[in-house]
């Protein structure tokens, strides 16, 4: 990092230290100053003025090697905190997590959906209600992510599509008017990928399947999302794949939607949970189902794989409950129906399936912060 004043020079010593302590989580003044090669007396200094801010603090001591104990030193993970909000149909989920992405609490609340004032109003005091909780100042709250099952503006301020929710045309200005904090909307593919990007190192380039009661996803490119002109670059649950096929909720029929969300898999007949029970026991009929549905599924990642040559991640409810074997039979099929086969294995269950995606409108919170907190170079 080039500097070129005293004043950037001791504010670039000072993230290079929080980098420092950030990712060894605890470490020793020595340490600091061995690794980082600088003096003692500018890592005391830069020491004194990160306690202030109360972003490291003293947590015990290393054990012995012959001599005095060092000082240990460990970043405040909970110094800063994001919260996330997932809005479904008939319930909604809040989370909050600190600047290493770790959970800290969630809460799940029943309530059905209503595009209304009454509605919001009672989330928004929920949210308070459940950050207070915390019990954390309110300015260490950083903001927060609304995930939405709708198509979100690109400034996250607006709803330009919600036909699964009927909101079409939701503003953020139905949180803000009620919350004390910074607050923004994301697509709930994105959200799931968020957390998978998070968890994942190296993740950089890939395909993902948010697949659950609905179908959707994301396209990630160099570790960001790409957005078309009109945010559409992820929408490929509207692609069709049986022409004049069944009734899509977009109006349109034949779309993969109607073929590989779980909605179409279960066809309005039991749980997803009891039909993966009575598939793995061997039952014939569950066995034909899925077979069906993975031979839709092989069509729209083979159509996709054509066009971009990426990894793809299948993540969502159904991820949770998909096995190697599944994932090796998806191979066969593509195999069988491509132009192009492959003996490249470029399919993988999701890591972070149990992990609610709340988390993932959080995340960019978080990862605001520590990008601005320390050195730009480095990409959280």
């Amino acid at each position: 990092m080039k500097v070129s004043t005293t004043a950037e020079l001791k504010r670039a010593n000072q993230k290079a230290v929080l980098d420092f302590i950030y990712r060894r989580r605890k470490t020793s003044k020595l340490e600091i100053a061995t690794e980082l090669k600088m003096s003692r007396p500018t890592v005391n200094q830069n020491l004194q003025d990160l306690e202030r801010l109360h972003l490291i603090e003293k947590s015990g001591n290393f054990a012995s090697t012959g001599g005095r104990k060092a000082e240990a030193i460990a970043f405040v993970g909970s110094a800063r905190v994001a919260l996330g909000l997932e809005i479904l149909l008939d319930s909604y989920e809040i989370v909050a997590i600190n600047l290493y992405g770790d959970m800290i609490r969630s809460e799940k609340i029943t309530c059905h959906f209503e595009n209304s004032d009454a509605y919001f109003d009672r989330v928004c005091e929920d949210i308070k209600r459940f950050s207070s909780s915390l019990l954390i100042p309110q300015r260490s709250i950083l903001g927060l992510g609304i995930v939405l099952q709708g198509l979100i503006s690109s400034d996250g301020t607006r709803v330009t599509y919600g036909k699964l929710l009927n909101c079409t045309g939701l503003t953020i200005e139905r949180f803000t008017k009620n919350l004390p904090y910074a607050c923004s909307m994301i697509h709930d593919a994105e959200a799931a990928a968020t957390v998978e990007l998070w968890e994942t190192s190296g993740l950089r380039d890939a395909v993902f399947f948010h697949i659950r009661s609905n179908l959707s996803g994301a396209l990630i490119v160099g570790g960001s999302f790409l957005k078309g002109y009109e945010l559409k670059s992820g929408v490929f649950e509207h692609m069709t794949i049986v022409p004049g096929g069944r009734a899509c909720y977009c109006g349109k029929k034949g779309c993969a939607e109607a073929y590989c969300s779980i909605r179409a898999l279960l066809q309005d007949r039991g749980s997803v949970e009891s039909f993966f029970e009575r598939l793995r026991r061997g039952s014939r009929e569950e066995e034909e189902r899925w077979q069906e549905y993975l031979r839709y599924l092989s069509v729209v990642i083979d159509n996709i794989h054509m066009l971009i040559d990426y990894d793809i991640i299948l993540g969502g409810i159904l991820a949770r409950y998909l096995v190697e074997n599944d994932i090796a039979y998806l191979h066969q099929l593509i195999g069988e129906r491509t132009a192009f086969p492959s003996s490249r294995t470029f399919i993988r269950i999701a890591r972070c399936a149990w992990v609610p995606i709340a988390k993932g409108a959080a995340l960019p919170f978080v990862q605001k912060f520590l990008q601005e907190a320390l050195p730009g170079e480095n990409k959280y």
